[in-house]
């Protein structure tokens, strides 16, 4: 029983940082959310802070992550430096 709860404390904290990054993205603080530490934070999907970010939207963010070369499903924690970077890059081109 107490890993059950556990888990289910880990999943509502994993909801939250997710609901917390989309909010994040929506106001435009791309940066500060790729360069997180929180584990939670960073298991967020890169499409979904790409897709609510202002001045982007869905079709956008998936272009901007095939020119970059991440995955559609690459969380956070998955990108090299290289890519954050290239991803500020173009979004303040945008």
């Amino acid at each position: 029983m107490e890993s059950r709860v556990r888990d289910l404390e880990t999943v509502r904290a994993l909801r939250s940082a997710r609901v917390d990054a989309v909010a994040a993205s929506a106001a435009g603080e791309l940066a500060s959310l790729l360069a997180s530490t929180d584990g939670f934070t960073r298991a967020v999907y890169v499409v979904k802070i790409l897709d609510v970010h202002p001045g982007l939207g869905k079709v956008a963010g998936r272009r901007l992550l095939a020119e970059v070369g991440v995955e559609p499903l690459a969380r956070i924690r998955d990108l090299t430096p290289g890519q954050t970077s290239r991803i500020l890059e173009a979004v303040g081109r945008a």
